[in-house]
């Protein structure tokens, strides 16, 4: 069963040559975490945008959990998708965490006496119950985040997308992020779909979608893809760390299995040779 699906998906921003989407078709299987990858201008955040009802198609259809991305379904579409941006400090619209999480379903015209174990139920699934009376300058970026996905969290959507959510984060506050929606993902069965250059994020997906040029070039497992080292490289992704090495010693003609592409993968491995 899919969360989301494209269905011959063109868009074309005004006073521009070409489509900076073009003819594109996908799915997106309910509990899965899709990785989107592509250089600059592929048409990543263009798709994320089109997926939440943002932007609207040119040619093709569209459908989210079931409804038809139009206009007259607006808005529930957006009560079916949650979207985590790049900048944690634009997300905040209100003077202290809780009051941030309750922004959003104030806006959805929920119940005042619903709010509150909402809010508390979001603040504690990633962490942040004991900073709801917090103001967001205290916040630490992988705090602010974290705040940011129980706003969504609150609202409860079944598709999380995430467009470059951990690249202004330090690494330990990128694996936290990444983590946490792994967690929440198995726990609540939501489809993740992940913007990112990052290639520890990239790992942890389980599947890859390449996006070049307006058009997919590329999808498949994780592992499958991470192993077409050009591919990535051509598109100006970086190789996550354990496919690196995985690759380095393959190419030395040491067998190593596809699925040891990530850090701790490859750790283990070497154990296991030892």
């Amino acid at each position: 069963m899919d969360a989301v699906t494209l269905t011959n998906v063109q868009f074309q921003y005004p006073n521009t040559d070409r489509p900076i989407l073009d003819d594109v078709s996908l799915s997106f299987p309910v509990g899965e975490w899709t990785a989107i990858i592509g250089r600059n201008g592929s048409g990543k955040s263009t798709l994320a945008r089109l997926i939440d009802g943002l932007l609207m198609p040119k040619q093709g259809q569209i459908n989210v959990c079931g409804l038809s991305v139009t206009e007259e379904n607006m808005a529930q579409v957006h009560q079916q998708v949650g979207i985590v941006f790049q900048n944690p400090d634009n997300q905040f619209v209100g003077a202290t965490v809780a009051d941030d999480v309750a922004f959003g379903l104030e806006n959805r015209q929920v119940a005042t006496k619903e709010m509150a174990p909402r809010i508390q139920r979001a603040l504690a699934a990633v962490g942040m119950e004991k900073m709801a009376n917090a103001e967001p300058a205290m916040l630490s970026g992988g705090q602010k985040q974290r705040v940011a996905i129980a706003g969504i969290l609150a609202l409860k959507p079944k598709v999380i997308i995430l467009d470059e959510a951990t690249s202004m984060l330090d690494p330990a506050g990128r694996q936290l992020i990444l983590d946490l929606l792994q967690r929440l993902r198995g726990e609540r069965n939501y489809t993740i779909i992940s913007i990112t250059h990052d290639p520890v994020e990239m790992a942890t997906a389980d599947r890859v979608l390449v996006l070049d040029a307006g058009q997919v070039i590329r999808q498949g497992k994780t592992a499958t893809v991470l192993q077409d080292v050009d591919l990535l490289r051509r598109i100006g992704v970086g190789v996550p760390a354990g496919q690196a090495l995985r690759q380095a010693l393959v190419d030395r003609g040491v067998f190593v299995p596809a699925q040891y592409f990530t850090e701790e993968a490859m750790v283990e491995w070497l154990c296991q040779q030892l």
